[in-house]
């Protein structure tokens, strides 16, 4: 961008915020029309709380070359994962309803797929070794909650 085109955009800028400024709650109005059509419901995210990669080396045998990756859900539950040795486990906890009727599934930014179901303990387990970075999502009763990108 030219010492020209950011002169025009403040001017423009300028001219918008003093003729024509939006409306004092115009935020608040936007906020309040996303929660009454529940579009948070289906955009659900899966936020990523806690990532094993980001903390010190556990000084113990075993689980050595594993990670843990902790997701939470605005609705209160979460997905626990684990990544080991060509292998996605993890549990859903908090979850009210039926296990077996929720889908996990994970993928990758190099477009590989992985589908499981729940066990009735909210359990599952992928035989799977992702790379790049990998996402997870959970389905059930016709909404799903996707994670971020998380960087293997």
């Amino acid at each position: 961008m030219t010492d020209g085109d950011a002169a025009l955009l403040e001017e423009l800028r300028d001219m918008w915020t003093t003729y024509d400024p939006p409306p004092p709650d115009l935020v608040a109005t936007m906020i309040a029309a996303v929660a009454a059509a529940e579009l948070d419901d289906e955009w659900e995210m899966l936020v990523l709380m806690r990532d094993s990669a980001d903390g010190p080396v556990a000084q113990v045998r075993g689980l050595g070359t594993s990670r843990i990756l902790y997701f939470t859900a605005a609705e209160g539950w979460s997905l626990d994962a684990e990544l080991d040795e060509g292998q996605v486990r993890g549990q859903l906890l908090d979850l009210d309803g039926d296990m077996g009727a929720v889908e996990i599934v994970v993928e990758t930014s190099h477009g590989q797929t992985w589908e499981t179901t729940l066990d009735d303990y909210g359990f599952f387990a992928i035989s799977a070794e992702p790379t790049g970075s990998l996402r997870f999502t959970v389905r059930r009763d016709g909404h799903s909650a996707t994670s971020r990108w998380v960087e293997l």
